[in-house]
Parts: structure tokens; sequence; C-alpha cells
């Protein structure tokens, strides 16, 4: 009797707009340092991945002892149901193990990212296998693998998933927002939220690669699950294990458990990695649509330090790349390298990077423009001010020190004695003069400066 691990490893994505309150307001990441760090993982690789690499890791168990999950007997009541029918006709309920099947909220503080980790396991009867894993389909029946995919991973807006998969996303999804700290606005999109076609399968066989009618089985079944056909890469083919990964599914077949423990957080990183560049990427060009839109003194000045927050995620998913690559030791060349090769997680790690130190010094220059636009807007409204006080000043001199006006204070104050009439009312007269002739200077400079 074949054992089977299923594992989805699906992103939650985090909505752009809030992302940016999460990632800049550090409080927000200081309250949830450290929350997390008792909290024990119940997926088996989970937890050998953290005792083996504590320093490594930085994965956090959202669940603790005392939260409940959605029960298993909901997921066992679903796949009764006629659209979880294997090819339409099969009811794998039976087969589903209860105590071992179970899911992860997986929380990294670094990115502020969180990974729904979801481990199916089944205990199939050796009999049953080759019926359920027939690529021989009728109208309108779904295979073994699409059927449990269906369970958790939606392909459009109208497709359904099981009560089970629902209940686990609203949960989850309604988790992040509490511990976020941000309320959830009526007018927007939630924080938390998981895509169509979100979701990366892997299934684990416990059976020997040279039991060659198994493996065939299997294999024949995941590529006429796959959407693009003729994607296949054999990672591994030796008589220990056969590791073949194709586009939305993969699976490895071997009887050694210790493969599981390697290969499954390979599988988990590649996926998540993966995600972290499309989503920062994703970021940036809503990012870049918003300044486009907007491109104030005020909205460059706040994105300035936005996007210092995303060169530091990035290099610090880098990092973590490096790092784990060095962890896995030989399985970096056996194995990460191939698969990494074919969905080009580090040249895009390295196109992201370029690309946020791009749009940083876009920024800085456009943010530069605006400032010195300002300055010439400030330039501008002082030296009208300056006009608008000479001419204040003649008008002042013409309406209170008018000559006929000094030349009767004068005489009537007698003010004259010891000293020159004349004198007093030339300066009275030239004074005026004089500033006209300043504020004449002045526009012809700055007509000149202008040119």
């Amino acid at each position: 009797m074949p054992k089977l691990r299923v594992m989805y490893v699906q992103p939650i994505e985090v909505d752009a707009e809030q992302y940016e309150q999460l990632i800049s307001k550090k409080s927000r990441i200081g309250r949830l340092i450290g929350t997390f760090d008792k909290n024990d993982f119940k997926v088996e690789w989970l937890q050998q991945f953290n005792k083996l690499h504590r320093d490594l890791s930085n994965y956090k168990s959202i669940y603790g002892n005392q939260d409940s999950k959605v029960s298993n007997e909901l997921l066992k009541q679903d796949l009764t149901q006629k659209q979880f029918l294997v090819n339409g006709q099969h009811d794998i309920s039976e087969y589903l193990d209860l105590d071992n099947t179970t899911y992860e909220l997986v929380f990294d503080q670094r990115f502020f990212n969180f990974v729904l980790v979801v481990e199916l396991h089944f205990d199939i009867p050796d009999g049953q296998l080759e019926t359920l894993l027939s690529t021989e389909l009728i109208e309108g029946g779904v295979d073994f693998y699409n059927t449990l995919r269906n369970l958790l991973v939606k392909e459009h807006d109208d497709s359904s998933l099981s009560e089970w998969g629902n209940a686990v996303r609203l949960t989850v999804c309604k988790q992040i927002q509490a511990i976020s700290h941000i309320s959830l606005r009526s007018s927007t999109r939630p924080l938390a939220y998981i895509g169509n076609n979100s979701g990366n399968i892997t299934f684990f066989v416990d059976e020997s690669p040279q039991n060659k009618a198994v493996k065939q089985q299997f294999l024949s079944c995941n590529a006429i699950a796959e959407r693009v056909k003729g994607n296949n890469t054999t990672i591994i083919d030796n008589d220990c294990v056969h590791y073949a990964f194709f586009s939305r599914f993969h699976t490895i077949i071997t009887k050694d458990i210790g493969r599981y423990y390697r290969f499954a957080p390979i599988q988990h990183h590649i996926q998540s990695t993966w995600y972290y560049v499309s989503f920062y990427s994703r970021v940036l060009d809503k990012l870049n649509s918003h300044i486009l839109a907007n491109n104030t003194k005020k909205t460059l000045s706040s994105k300035r330090n936005v996007i210092d927050e995303y060169i530091n995620k990035i290099e610090l998913l880098r990092m973590n790349n490096e790092n784990f690559k060095l962890a896995i030791e030989s399985d970096n060349e056996d194995v990460y390298q191939k698969i990494e090769s074919k969905w080009n997680v580090e040249s895009s790690l390295e196109h992201a990077k370029t690309y946020v130190s791009f749009f940083k010094d876009y920024l800085e220059r456009a943010y530069a423009r605006k400032a010195e636009q300002s300055n010439k807007r400030q330039n501008q409204i002082l030296f009208t001010i300056s006009c608008i006080q000479i001419l204040g000043l003649i008008s002042i001199w013409s309406d209170y020190l008018g000559l006929n006006k000094i030349e009767q204070f004068i005489n009537s104050t007698g003010i004259h004695q010891g000293s020159s009439v004349d004198t007093v009312l030339q300066i009275n007269t030239w004074l005026p003069i004089g500033l006209i002739g300043v504020l004449v200077l002045l526009i012809m400079l700055a007509y000149v400066n202008k040119e």
C-alpha cells in the first residue's frame, strides 16, 4: 500500500498599497518579532528544516498549540462530493490519512510575506492505484492530480473549491489581517488573498522507483494533468529516487524518507523565491504607474523612502537565496540549479535588483528636477513681491510726499531754517525716479537670466 504525501505551496498575496504601510511602519514589524518563536510546525519537513538550520531559517509558524484549524473531517466529506470524484467516479475519501493531513501558515518576518503549506496524506491500496492514476478519462472526468489540485487552487474566478479549502483560505487570510494591525477598509480589497492559479503541488510517493509499473503510472498521470505538455525535466533518475519536475505538478518517487526532508524545502524555497521576485516586480510596476500619474514633489519625496525598503528586501532575498544554497550542500548542484535554470530565478533576482536601482536613480533625478522647479517658482514669487514693494514705495511717496505738500509742510513748520529747501525737494523728486529705474533694471536682469 503506497503512502502518498501531496504538498501544496501557496504564496499569499498582500495588497500592494497596504504592503507599503506594513514595511514602512517599523512598529508593526517590531510587534511581531519573537511573537511566534515558540510555535511548532506540524508539517514534518518544516520541523526538520528548522531544527537543522535554525540560524538560517526565518520561517515562523503562525499557529500555536492553542489555535484550532479547520477540521480534516470536512475535507473527507468534500472528497465524497461528485466534483471531487477522480475521473468522475472514484471516491478517495476512505484513503485520506486524517491524523497526518495538516496545513501551516508560514510567516517570514524579513519580507512580511506569508505562505500556506498544505500536506495531504493518503494510503492507497495497490489494487486501486492503477485505476486512480488512469489517463483514459471519461467525458467530464478529472484526473487524480487535478482532482486534488481543485480542492485548494482556483483556476478561474468562477471555479469552485472544496468547503475545506475555502475555510482554510478564509481563516489564514483573517489571521494575517489580525496580526498585521491594519484596519480593513470597505473600499479596498482585503489585505491578504490567494490569487487564481496559485499553487505548486508536489507528490511524494513512498515507493521504490525500481517498481517500473507504479513509477510509469504516476509520471503518466502527472504528464496528462499538465496544461503545458512536454514540459518535464528529470532532475534525478536512479534506483533510489526519481525526481520529475514538470510545471504545476511534480512527482518524487522514493522509499528513502531522507529525500523527502531534503527535497521538500527545495520545492518550497524555489516556489516562494519565484513568487517574491514576481511580487516585487508587480509592486514596482504599480509604483511606477502611480508616480507617472502623480509626479508631484510630495509624492516623489514619500516614494523615495519606500523604494529604499524595496532595495533592502531584494538584497535580503538575494542573500537568503545564496544562504539556502549553502545549506542544501550537494543538492544545490544536483537539484536546485536544474530547477533554477528552468524557472530563471537567479536571473530574475538580478533583473529585480537592476530595476529597483534604476528606479531609485530615476526618483532621485525626478525629485531634484521638481526641487529645482520649485526653487525657480519661489525666486519668481520673491521677485514679484520685491517689484510690488518697490511700486508700493513709489505710490506712498507720490501720495504722501508730493512736492507741493512737502513745500507747504516745510514753510508752515519753519523746518527750512538752517537747511536747503531745494535739496529736500530734489531728494523727494529724484528718489521715486531712482526707484522706478531700479525696478526697470531688475525686470531687464530677470529677462536676461531667463534667456
